[in-house]
């Protein structure tokens, strides 16, 4: 009896035994399991955390290089506002790019990023088009001004040289004006009256004088113009008073002169001994007559006579 007892016993005590070994060994395969996913769930977890600090990191490199490169081109477009308008075009297709990178860089995810560097690239390589023809510009603007600078200075020389030969052409001119006015010599006036047989003798006395005769050489001139000259000459009385039977006049430095009478001759540029004769149509005043003579504009001559 007290064996079977033991026995049975035995069985029971093997029996939880076996238990206790299933249950450990459960417990062992649920731990390793749980321990398992425990590891792998942490295996993912820094896998993610470094996908996600991987990302973050380039979000934050690409939103640099995209700042670097707006303040790169915000310098280009300060140092070269003068160029605004023959850049418009391509400075609008710029600020669209940045934008449409900025987009893409705020949206965070992975494939965006990805867009917004291979739009980075394109960029960059349009900044450096844009900052080319920039520098083209300006090269060409410069030698522009270059040019202009050597084209002002060549005007102004030439300038200088129109106005020294102006200069030049005037004291010519002045020169040949000058040169132009006939002279005359031996310039002499008397009064004359005729005789029954019609010669001409001179006459000192007022109560016998017909007429005044006025006398001269117009000088050699090969400077002035050859042809018809006037010959103006004003007969001034005792009194001061020009002589005169009209009211016809002449101009002597731009002011409207009587005279008192005028005699064409013609001029070749040689010497002319010349005769000229007046009658006042009355009796003669006594006293001092002073005959002034103007050809072209000038007094080529003065002389005088008295009468008693």
């Amino acid at each position: 009896m007290n064996y079977q007892s033991a026995e049975i016993q035995k069985k029971e005590q093997d029996s939880k035994k076996v238990i206790v070994i299933v249950v450990i060994t459960i417990l062992l395969a649920v731990n390793g399991l749980l321990l398992w996913q425990f590891f792998d769930k942490k295996s993912n977890l820094e896998a993610v955390t470094k996908s996600l600090n991987t990302a973050m990191s380039e979000k934050d490199a690409l939103s640099a290089e995209l700042q670097r490169m707006k303040r790169e081109y915000e310098k280009v477009n300060q140092e070269n506002a003068g160029l605004q308008t023959q850049l418009s075009a391509k400075d609008e297709e710029i600020k669209s790019k940045i934008a449409q990178i900025q987009r893409l860089i705020n949206s965070g995810d992975a494939a965006q990023l990805r867009r917004a560097r291979l739009e980075l690239t394109e960029l960059r390589t349009l900044k450096d088009t844009y900052s080319h023809k920039i520098d083209s510009i300006n090269k060409v603007n410069l030698a522009l001004n270059n040019e202009n600078l050597n084209l002002n200075k060549s005007l102004e020389t030439e300038r200088i040289k129109i106005s020294g030969l102006e200069n030049t052409n005037s004291v010519l001119a002045s020169k040949v004006a000058i040169g132009s006015i006939l002279q005359a010599s031996d310039v002499s006036s008397s009064g004359v009256k005729y005789k029954s047989n019609g010669r001409e003798i001179e006459s000192a006395r007022a109560s016998k004088c017909q007429k005044i005769r006025t006398c001269l050489t117009v000088l050699e001139n090969r400077v002035t113009n050859p042809g018809t000259k006037l010959l103006y000459v004003r007969v001034l009385s005792p009194d001061g008073a020009v002589l005169s039977t009209s009211s016809e006049t002449f101009d002597y430095n731009g002011v409207p002169t009587l005279f008192t009478y005028k005699e064409a001759f013609d001029y070749n540029n040689e010497s002319l001994d010349m005769c000229s004769y007046w009658s006042k149509g009355s009796q003669y005043s006594k006293g001092k007559y002073v005959i002034e003579l103007y050809v072209d504009g000038s007094q080529i001559g003065v002389t005088s006579f008295a009468l008693k």
